[in-house]
């Protein structure tokens, strides 16, 4: 199990054991062992990815590339699980916005990123339902 962060914006709010912390905590209690990329990023690279992959054009605060896109984790043979980047300017506007720290958001975005990678969803009722709960069990521990 791997996770590699790469970095284009300064991020003082997680270190890069702390953020593999919490990757690997997700994924251990998933049963799933494979690795994943996590990048913080700024505004502009978060829209474009935003705007090309998903036809948005706007600022978004995570965004999950599962190579599994479409087949469940459990059938692949692939190791590498797939990206998640995070916009830290939009989750520092989210957290003012939301009066909770900086630290919270990233650690619940991180958290929402694997689980997306995981093959969860909030598309459905029920499925947001399972997901959500998921996620606030996780940034509960983590804080």
């Amino acid at each position: 199990m791997e996770c590699t962060v790469f970095k284009t914006v300064r991020n003082k709010l997680l270190s890069e054991l702390e953020i593999k912390n919490i990757v690997f905590a997700v994924l251990k209690k998933n049963k799933k062992n494979g690795d994943i990329s996590v990048h913080i990023v700024g505004d502009k690279k978060i829209r474009d990815l935003n705007k090309n992959y998903r036809g948005k054009d706007k600022v978004t605060d995570v965004i999950s590339f599962a190579i599994a896109e479409g087949e469940s984790i459990v059938e692949m043979e692939e190791k590498d699980f797939g990206d998640i980047f995070i916009c830290l300017p939009q989750i520092i506007r989210q957290a003012t916005e939301n009066n909770i720290s900086a630290r919270e958001e990233t650690i619940r975005m991180l958290v929402h990123g694997v689980l997306h990678i995981l093959g969860f969803d909030h598309k459905k009722e029920n499925e947001a339902k399972e997901m959500f709960s998921l996620q606030e069990k996780f940034v509960k521990k983590m804080l």
